[in-house]
């Protein structure tokens, strides 16, 4: 999977942009050029001659392909970003070529690329369920609640987690669901299968399922959001009920 996240040294990256100033796309233009300077030598930029055996052509791929295992074997070595790469016959080329490299993350590691909304509630749902263990000081247990201690279950469901500060009024459910720092919920509110981001106030008798409601949002009084997205300052009228919607502040 590419997780479509790139980190570049600032000077290279202005280098590689003031030369090619034609480059629009990270993946498409300035990937592939910092790649092909990378593996670029003198076996690889010197073309077999037309009238040379096949033999001669077998040899030279063998040692292009053995060129890039050693560059992707060393790819991981803290040095391997501070010396010229090296030639397929390992001998040091005149001139410094820009290094660019994957990390491969192992099998026990958690990868997601965040791209899109419900992308975010999977994660969010993940690191306070199967993938608790990404928290540190988290326990595994299926019915471990991420927050303050004197909630306990009758107030949180299993895979929760409320942050800093959140207080959490009388008779609410939350299940599945993350709560941000320094939220504010009232009496009687139900949240399933949410995420609701920092300084968030639910008014008394809101039902929130399935959505993500963004920070500093002020849910009124017997709000019911279905599978929506709120945006961050926005103010949803008491009584208001929505579904699969979105909804955000209208820019001035």
């Amino acid at each position: 999977m590419d997780a479509h996240m790139y980190a570049f040294k600032r000077s290279i990256l202005q280098e590689v942009l003031d030369l090619k100033d034609t480059f629009q796309s990270l993946k498409e233009d300035v990937l592939p050029y910092l790649v092909r300077s990378q593996l670029k030598s003198e076996a690889l930029s010197t073309r077999t001659p037309q009238g040379e055996e096949n033999g001669n052509e077998k040899v030279t791929s063998q040692n292009n392909q053995v060129f890039v295992s050693r560059i992707l074997a060393n790819a991981s070595i803290p040095s391997f970003h501070d010396h010229s790469s090296e030639n397929p016959d390992g001998s040091t080329p005149n001139r410094k070529t820009h290094k660019c490299c994957a990390y491969i993350a192992s099998s026990s590691s958690y990868c997601v690329r965040l791209n899109y909304i419900q992308a975010f509630m999977d994660i969010n749902r993940d690191v306070t369920g199967e993938a608790d263990h990404l928290l540190s000081g988290t326990s595994s247990d299926p019915n471990y609640n991420i927050g303050p201690p004197k909630l306990g279950t009758k107030t949180t469901g299993p895979h929760c987690m409320l942050g800093e500060g959140s207080e959490v009024g009388d008779k609410c459910q939350v299940k599945r669901s993350v709560i941000g720092r320094h939220c504010r919920i009232r009496s009687h509110v139900k949240v399933v299968n949410s995420v609701v981001m920092n300084h968030v106030t639910i008014g008394d008798g809101c039902i929130i399922q399935g959505s993500v409601v963004c920070s500093n949002v002020q849910l009124q009084d017997r709000v019911v959001l279905k599978d929506c997205q709120v945006g961050a300052g926005f103010v949803v009228s008491a009584g208001s009920e929505y579904k699969a919607e979105s909804l955000a502040r209208k820019e001035k």
